[in-house]
């Protein structure tokens, strides 16, 4: 489908925060993504044991989904997670309703700001603004559908995550070409490289063509996140 792949998506629980940081999972995850024997993408989300506890006790539907029904890979500590907890319907729909609101309008903002830098020649300044865009509407997505989005700044990753829960996201960026991947990867670089590396370079035509999928994008996190917020309405209102 436009070249999307399906991807694994990996939990991996931790007994320190302090080992859950990138530095220790990076290479693990690129050489994942580089094994021909598997073939899609894979994402490896690390926590401890006890964020994904309390993640749990929070109701929060991406972990829940993963307890209830993931596959145990690899175990050294037998221990059970914490049951999951629930939310009312009425809580359900005014934590997405609150994420929602500030997640896109963050979105919709870095964009404005990125089409200024852009028209004031100001092109790797624009980029960084423009990942923070896509970064908050991935967040957002993820958030209204699942309580929960990974901090991090991958695009990739956040992306794939999303398109995930819904597939129609994957209509904002085609990954048939590849100029279009490399358009991509490129601003995935901006959020460190446009600001601190002298050797980024971004094209004014690379970064109109990703301004342009950014506002498809933005168009379908609107819909996916309103339908939501609206089925989760319907099922409070129901509950009254």
């Amino acid at each position: 489908m436009k070249g999307y792949r399906s991807d694994f998506d990996i939990l991996v629980i931790v007994n320190e925060s302090r080992f859950a940081g990138f530095e220790y999972w990076d290479r693990a995850t690129d050489r994942l993504n580089h094994e021909p024997t598997i073939g899609v993408p894979v994402g490896l989300i690390v926590h401890s044991g006890r964020e994904v506890n309390n993640a749990l006790r929070n109701a929060q539907y991406f972990f829940t989904d993963i307890r209830k029904e993931g596959i145990l890979l690899y175990e050294m500590d037998d221990r059970e997670l914490a049951e999951p907890g629930v939310l009312t319907p009425q809580q359900a729909l005014d934590v997405a309703h609150e994420q929602y609101t500030q997640r896109f309008e963050a979105a919709l903002n870095f964009l404005k700001l990125a089409k200024y830098s852009m028209s004031d020649g100001m092109l790797n300044p624009a980029a960084f603004l423009l990942h923070q865009s896509l970064e908050q509407a991935y967040s957002a997505v993820l958030l209204v559908l699942t309580n929960y989005s990974p901090p991090s700044h991958n695009l990739k990753f956040l992306r794939m995550l999303a398109e995930d829960r819904d597939r129609r996201l994957i209509d904002a960026w085609p990954r048939d070409q590849h100029r279009h991947n490399a358009r991509f990867n490129v601003l995935n670089e901006a959020y460190v490289k446009a600001r601190y590396s002298k050797h980024y370079e971004i094209s004014e035509e690379a970064l109109k063509w990703l301004m342009d999928h950014t506002e498809l994008l933005h168009a379908l996190v609107r819909t996916v996140c309103e339908e939501r917020l609206e089925s989760l309405e319907q099922v409070a209102i129901a509950e009254r």
